[in-house]
């Protein structure tokens, strides 16, 4: 079964599971969860599809705003 979270639809400073925290995108200004790559790339995900399967689960994000380096 795969699973659509839209943290758009969720007010700022709420925490989502292991997600962690919906914020303000500095980017589009709307609420998603930040998250950085190994590679040091940040994104903050707006919404994301979620599926378990056999070996582990499978999170991919759907719409997502990229941000600079600093």
């Amino acid at each position: 079964m795969v699973v659509l979270e839209d943290f758009t639809r969720l007010g700022t400073q709420r925490g989502v599971g292991l997600e962690g925290r919906v914020e303000s995108c500095p980017r589009c200004g709307r609420p998603g969860i930040e998250e950085h790559s190994p590679d040091g790339r940040s994104v903050v995900v707006h919404s994301q599809t979620s599926e378990v399967l056999g070996d582990g689960m499978l999170v991919e994000p759907q719409d997502c705003c990229a941000l600079s380096r600093r």
